[in-house]
């Protein structure tokens, strides 16, 4: 998650910093990131037995997974605690 917090705050800095002098700018708003994160407890056995030249394993298992959504909202903000404000320019219209 932290990385992913990083990165969000880096493409907001890097839209500040290019629209730092231009007339148009936008107030950003809240910004929500969802994850998916899966817990899981795998119990199992294992045995091996050597015979030169071979091999032989056997493995087995169990678990059980459980899958937890996490959302998170980030309000960008600015040295003085207000609103973020980024701004964009384009060659044209919208249309």
């Amino acid at each position: 998650m932290g990385e992913t917090i990083s990165a969000i705050r880096s493409d907001l800095q890097a839209a500040l910093e290019e629209g730092r002098n231009e007339a148009v700018r936008f107030t950003t708003g809240p910004v929500e990131l969802e994850f998916s994160v899966e817990v899981r407890k795998d119990g199992g056995a294992r045995a091996k037995v050597f015979v030169l030249p071979w091999t032989v394993e056997a493995h087995g298992s169990a678990g059980v997974a459980q899958t937890h959504r996490i959302k998170l909202t980030l309000q960008p903000v600015d040295d003085q605690g207000d609103d973020l404000r980024i701004a964009g320019e384009s060659a044209r219209r919208p249309l």
